[in-house]
Order: C-alpha cells, then structure tokens, then sequence
C-alpha cells in the first residue's frame, strides 16, 4: 500500500513520507470498507514516474464500487467495452464528447447511437483509452485517493489534502511544469494552490466534471467538447 520507491524520493523533500505513510495506516483502519482495494490505492503512481508527469488530470474521488475502482481517476475497472452497461455517467459522457471532438456526434446523439459509433469507428476501449493517456504522460489522479462512504467524503478529501499540496508543489518546481486538468468543483480548488508556484497560469485548464453531461458537454453549443480545449492546449492526443 505503499508509495513506489521513486514517488516516495520525489516527495520526501520537507514532507515526512514515513510518518505519512503511519498516518494513512491509522486512517484507513477507522473505516470499516475503503475503496479501491487498499494495493489500488497508488495505482496511479505506479503507472509512471515524476519525470514523466507531462498532464496531470485530477478527479474528484474513487468510484464508490470496488469492482470498479482501480486506482487510477476516470478508469472503470468493470467495463471492458463501450458496449457494456454501466453503473455511473462519467464513462458515458466521456465518450460522447470524445465522439463530438472528433466530428462524430452531437449533445443530442443519443447513448445507443454513441455506441453503435464507437463500434463502427473502432474506437479504443476504455481500458485501451485511458492506458493511451498514461502513455502520454497524463497522470490521472482523484483528489481523495480512497473513499469509505458518502458521509466520509470530507474526512477523505481532508487527509489528503497535505499530500496533494506536497505533491503540486514538488511537481511545480521542475521545469517545465506540468499542465493541470482540473474536472469537477473539488479538482477546482486546486486553482489557487497550483497558481502560487506554477511558471504559467494558462497551464491550468478548469471543466466540469464528466458525471454531469448538462455541465460537460453544453446543450446550447451542441458541438462543444472539452476535449477540442484539452487538445489544443496539451498537444496530447486524447484519442
């Protein structure tokens, strides 16, 4: 349940990673469920070092289903394909505004529809998706790493906070520094910490969450996605 080694380094600087570590422990035992399985915890971090950290996307919490939950922001662990049912909206809408990014539908398309596109277009699954943004370099991190209930979300989002600060401020601190992605409120209040030692403030991108496509995708501007934001201002090829 530990840090990689490498992650651990990067970070000891002015932060105690052991005594961190303790304190996760003793954390974690107050819940009686915790979400993802505790060795998914550091998924992410597992996935690529500091020194590859091109973009780093930040969530908001795990999918409150271990079947689902991976340790790794956005990723489903329970849907293999676009075909599949799934329990939440933010996959959905995901590959709707992939889809309208690439010309292919609009806010109105319907979820069938999008599917049958995503067949027809041979469109990479979710697994293939979010392992080609790893390998570019986004770092696809929740802002709580763990998550034990509805009523504990502020408890998470409270224990985490030191290593996120510890984190965007080592990050920040090479040069270049990476871009921020920030989707939904709690990624949000990100702004105003990465902003004090970031080198350029127009690397910071705020969207809405993908949960809620009213607020994702926009009804009024049918062919908006964020996507068209995201590639212009990465350079990363988000399909």
């Amino acid at each position: 349940m530990h840090l990689p080694r490498v992650w651990e380094t990067f970070l000891n600087d002015g932060f105690d990673i052991g005594t961190f570590h303790k304190d996760l422990d003793g954390f974690l035992s107050r819940f009686e469920t915790i979400i993802p399985e505790p060795s998914l915890i550091f998924q992410v971090f597992r996935e690529m070092g500091p020194a590859e950290v091109r973009c780093v996307l930040f969530g908001e919490d795990p999918y409150p289903r271990r079947s689902s939950a991976c340790g790794i922001a956005f990723w489903d662990k329970e849907v293999e394909d676009w075909q599949q049912k799934t329990n939440g909206n933010a996959l959905k809408n995901i590959l709707k505004a992939l889809l309208i990014y690439k010309g292919w539908a609009d806010y109105q398309t319907d979820l069938d529809t999008c599917r049958k596109i995503a067949g027809d277009k041979r469109i990479k699954s979710p697994a293939e998706l979010f392992r080609h943004w790893l390998d570019q370099g986004v770092f696809l991190v929740n802002t709580s790493l763990t998550f034990s209930g509805k009523k504990d979300k502020a408890e998470h989002f409270r224990f985490w906070k030191p290593f996120f600060d510890n984190l965007i401020e080592r990050l920040n601190q090479r040069m270049p520094s990476p871009l921020y992605v920030l989707w939904g409120n709690h990624a949000g209040n990100w702004k105003p910490k990465i902003e004090e030692s970031i080198d350029d403030s127009g690397k910071i991108i705020r969207q809405s969450h993908p949960t809620f496509a009213h607020q994702f995708l926009d009804k009024n501007h049918v062919r908006y996605s964020p996507f068209k934001e995201l590639s212009r201002k990465t350079g990363i090829n988000w399909l």
